[in-house]
C-alpha cells in the first residue's frame, strides 16, 4: 500500500450575509485534496454547481482535515464521475481495498488516470462508503477475506552469522617480485 497523496477534509462555508439574505444557509462538503488551498477551490467549484454561490460572494467557516477510524483494511465503494473529450461524462463506481477513505480516492484516482487517461481536474468523487465484505462484487478484492490467507516469503535473505561478518578487510600488500 503506498501513502495516499489525497487528504480528506469536511469543508464548511456560507454566502455572505447581506440585507436580501441576513441568514444564509451554511453547507458542509467533505472534499479529498492534496492540500487546504485545492480542498477550499474544490468547495466552491461544487458551491458554484449545486448552489449558485461564487467564491466571491461566500466565506468558508472552516476547513479541517478528518481523521480516520481505527487503521484497518476495510472495502469501501468509491462512487465517481469524470469527463472525457471522447464520450462526455461518465458515472463509475469502483472498489477498493485501503485502511483509509483517503487512501481508497487516491487509488481510485490513479485507477482512472492509468486507465482512463482522466485526470485530477475532470473527476469527481460523488460519494465514498465502507461496505462489509459479502457485499463485494470484484474478485480482486473479495479474494483478501480468506480466513487461512498466506502470504510467499519471496527473496528471503539469511544473514551470515556473527562471527563470519568482516567489517574491514586489508588488501593483501604482498607483491610479487618478477626477476
Amino acid at each position: 500500500m503506498v501513502k495516499p497523496h489525497l487528504r480528506h477534509y469536511c469543508v464548511v462555508g456560507r454566502e455572505t450575509p447581506s440585507e436580501k439574505n441576513p441568514a444564509p444557509t451554511v453547507y458542509k462538503f467533505e472534499v479529498f485534496a492534496p492540500n487546504f488551498v485545492v480542498a477550499k477551490s474544490r468547495f466552491w467549484r461544487m458551491m458554484r454547481e449545486k448552489n449558485k454561490v461564487k467564491s466571491t460572494h461566500g466565506d468558508v467557516l472552516s476547513c479541517k482535515v478528518v481523521k480516520d477510524r481505527k487503521l484497518a483494511a476495510r472495502n469501501y465503494s468509491v462512487d465517481i464521475a469524470y469527463y472525457s473529450q471522447r464520450c462526455g461524462y461518465t458515472h463509475m463506481v469502483k472498489e477498493f481495498r485501503d485502511v483509509s477513505k483517503a487512501g481508497a480516492v487516491s487509488q481510485a484516482y490513479h485507477d482512472l488516470a492509468s486507465r482512463h487517461r482522466a485526470r485530477y481536474h475532470n473527476i469527481e468523487v460523488l460519494g465514498v462508503k465502507s461496505i462489509p465484505n459479502h457485499q463485494v462484487k470484484r474478485l480482486s478484492i473479495s479474494e483478501y477475506h480468506a480466513s487461512n490467507l498466506s502470504f510467499p516469503l519471496l527473496h528471503r535473505r539469511v544473514k551470515a552469522p556473527r562471527k563470519d561478518r568482516v567489517v574491514f578487510v586489508k588488501k593483501n600488500t604482498k607483491r610479487a617480485v618478477v626477476a
